[in-house]
């Protein structure tokens, strides 16, 4: 913490000094009031008189009093304007005067500052009366007005705000010096103020209760309303907690709270503030039924299933210097400046996300199977659900499921390295294939299922590889297909063959133009296991890879964080998409039409065309589906994220039993689900028609046992039935 040097007013008093600088407080505040311009002008004329009648100690103390901006909590919004989370070192909401109910303010006056309006900063007699008892006695007595009162909570949330121990320590020592600092600076601000500026000051700075700053905030914590709509019971309440915020906290020690409460009731009717009548109804009135409470918790964990999101949202603010030089620095101003930050999130996608992911996999499942599912809009990149089945952070002995790692996200945002990709991987050969002017109808495969060395090139001149056998999840695959059913039934060693048919290295190279690379940003390793998923990836750049198809070609990278405007609504940083053309419009095009021709079949449709692929990994431990209309573009994974090669085998998932994991079986329904309720009242689009290549005159002749293949991959993964690996997709 930062260090200041003391004032060398703060040197101690002795009574005569102290008793003669009251004296003449009294006298200069029954004389001229607000006294604080007077002191800054020369000794002249009556004012200069009662000047000179002053105690020197006293007019050394400082008068001119920086008038802070109180620490604000950060709220995060989704895209109808709802609160997602909220971020405070002190919960507290300011609010104008006028948002503030005026029974609040009479409470606050009765019981804190009856003569609030008729003094000017100090109330002599009670602070003399209050000073001298608590030096000659071990007793403490109080007298500071609420504009003292409002000092006093300034200079210490200055010195919090700071992060300086020496003005906190300045502002709450048990001194005399600190009560005389503190008329001085009363008297002064009153200059400068008006009554209701101050009060509504003063009620924006208090303590209300435990970590609760500000009336706002504790009326939406304990009644779940606004300051705006207090009762006079409620506002008494409220009023009753500033002399001791622990002890009269209502939710924390409810008896002691309504005994306070009546206490300053009673002090509103003596000053006329309410009625008998009303004074009647409000003591009798249990504080239990008075209280609604509604609890905030700091940061991403108060979001609920939006978690994760939140989480990818603050990431991306923290790494931003237009909010600080470092990261701490960024982490106070969200947790005290009052900043609005407002995002992608859809609230209807959100809550047709979680309810996808839980009635798929509910939390806490016997069979230990994670669920992840990340939704973007392809045009954009804005994030609009993003879910997974566990509860957001640590993991305790009575929430051993809970996890503060995101299984949609990258490292960067709060994420890991992502999960085998499986077959969803083949759609980067088929960008490449198209890439190279060759047909959808074109025979692929059937030359068996083992690729040597040798057997791929790389702009026109072969690599070595180690000999290459992709499994099959159904061995009746062999022989030969159009690329149109070797999507369509996801067969590997077709698209090994395919693989041999085109530049190899550059499937790497467009799966990498749109944004599937390593976890250092280079291009994914050129191995021919690679072609069909063995490498990792995130549910997110999936999904945003898949969007670049749907948006022809242009890939938008996701994105989360829309605007961050400060407490005053001045736009601090407006983000803007970040897209970038990453493969050919015609190609984008193709490869959507072969995806969408792959799954018209399947019994998992959304009452609109989509375009998609599945994939399952190595032992069934992985298993995707992947699949967009025009409009969104959404990936779904399972599997268990801290153990991912754990086989998907022989398990019993909420309350059904799975000999084996497939993606399109296992997740084609979930995507759909999610897909039909996030899409509800958007146009149905569909997919341009374009060439694909010239359809064959007689269909390729494949092996007898094809149509029994083709039937059991339609039970499988119909579309997809994915391969285990030998390091392999699916």
């Amino acid at each position: 913490m930062a260090s200041s040097t003391r004032n060398s007013s703060s040197r101690r008093l002795n009574l005569v000094q102290f008793v003669a600088i009251i004296a003449a407080i009294a006298l200069v505040s029954t004389l001229l009031g607000a006294l604080a311009a007077g002191f800054a002008l020369p000794a002249a004329g009556a004012g200069g008189a009662i000047i000179k009648a002053v105690p020197a100690t006293f007019r050394e103390l400082p008068s001119d009093m920086e008038v802070i901006e109180p620490a604000e909590e950060s709220r995060m919004l989704n895209s109808d304007g709802n609160v997602v989370a909220r971020f405070f070192a002190e919960r507290r909401t300011v609010v104008q005067s006028e948002q503030i109910a005026p029974i609040m303010k009479n409470a606050i006056i009765a019981i804190e500052d009856r003569r609030f309006y008729t003094h000017h900063g100090i109330d002599p007699d009670g602070m003399a009366r209050a000073l001298v008892n608590n030096l000659t006695s071990g007793d403490t007595q109080g007298a500071s007005t609420i504009t003292q009162q409002y000092v006093k909570n300034m200079l210490l949330e200055k010195g919090l705000q700071a992060g300086d121990q020496d003005l906190i320590d300045e502002a709450t020592e048990f001194s005399a010096e600190r009560k005389l600092r503190e008329a001085r600076y009363a008297i002064a601000l009153e200059t400068k103020l008006t009554k209701d500026e101050i009060l509504t000051g003063y009620l924006n700075l208090a303590t209300f209760g435990v970590n609760l700053y500000g009336v706002e905030a504790a009326s939406r914590t304990y009644f779940s309303k606004s300051a705006a709509d207090l009762t006079p019971a409620e506002a008494a309440l409220l009023a009753g907690t500033v002399q001791q915020p622990s002890l009269f906290d209502p939710l924390v020690n409810p008896e002691e709270s309504q005994n306070r409460r009546n206490v300053v009731l009673g002090e509103m009717r003596e000053e006329g503030f309410i009625t008998q009548a009303e004074y009647n109804e409000a003591v009798a009135t249990p504080i239990e039924e008075m209280l609604n409470p509604s609890y905030a918790v700091a940061g991403c964990g108060g979001a609920g299933s939006a978690a994760y999101f939140c989480r990818f949202a603050i990431e991306t603010f923290l790494a931003d210097e237009t909010f600080g030089a470092d990261r701490a620095e960024r982490e106070h101003l969200l947790n005290t400046g009052g900043l609005t930050l407002r995002t992608s999130l859809s609230r209807q996608d959100q809550d047709a996300a979680v309810a996808a992911v839980n009635g798929r996999v509910p939390v806490g499942d016997g069979s230990g199977l994670n669920v992840a599912l990340s939704s973007v809009v392809p045009q954009n990149g804005y994030i609009v659900a993003m879910a997974q089945n566990t509860p957001y952070g640590p993991a305790t002995e009575a929430n051993p499921t809970a996890t503060e790692v995101s299984f949609n996200a990258d490292s960067a945002h709060g994420g890991g390295m992502g999960f085998q990709a499986g077959s969803t991987f083949k759609m980067f050969t088929l960008v490449q294939w198209f890439y190279e002017s060759r047909s959808a109808y074109e025979v692929v495969g059937g030359r068996g299922n083992t690729f040597p060395n040798g057997s791929f090139k790389c702009g026109g001149q072969p690599i070595y590889t180690e000999p290459w056998s992709p499994g099959e999840s159904n061995q009746g695959k062999a022989g030969a297909y159009s690329v149109l059913d070797a999507t369509r039934l996801s067969v590997n060693q077709a698209f090994g063959d395919m693989a041999t048919k085109v530049d190899f290295c550059q499937i790497f190279e467009r799966a990498k133009a749109m944004g599937i690379t390593d976890p250092e940003g280079n291009t994914v390793l050129t191995v021919p296991g690679n072609i069909i998923g063995s490498s990792e990836v995130t549910p997110l750049e999936l999904t945003a890879a898949y969007g670049t198809l749907a948006n022809h070609g242009t890939l938008c990278s996701p994105m989360a964080l829309l605007e961050v405007e400060d407490r005053d609504g001045t736009i601090l940083k407006t983000y803007q998409p970040e897209c970038a053309s990453a493969i050919d419009s015609t190609v984008a095009k193709q490869v959507t039409n072969v995806l969408y021709k792959a799954y018209q079949s399947q019994p998992y449709q959304i009452g609109r065309p989509y375009a998609g692929k599945s994939g399952t990994t190595d032992e069934n431990s992985s298993v995707w589906f992947v699949g967009f209309t025009p409009q969104l573009s959404t990936a779904i994974w399972a599997g268990v994220a801290d153990n991912p090669m754990r086989p998907g085998q022989n398990l019993m998932i909420n309350g059904e039993y799975f000999d084996y994991l497939y993606g399109g079986p296992f997740l084609g329904h979930t995507w759909a689900n999610y897909m039909v309720n996030a899409l509800e009242g958007q146009e149905v689009q569909g997919f341009e028609d374009v060439f694909i290549g010239n359809r064959p005159v007689a269909q390729p002749v494949q092996r007898a046992n094809t149509a029994t293949a083709q039937q059991g991959a339609a039970t499988q993964d119909a579309a997809t039935p994915d391969t285990p690996e030998t390091n392999t997709g699916g």
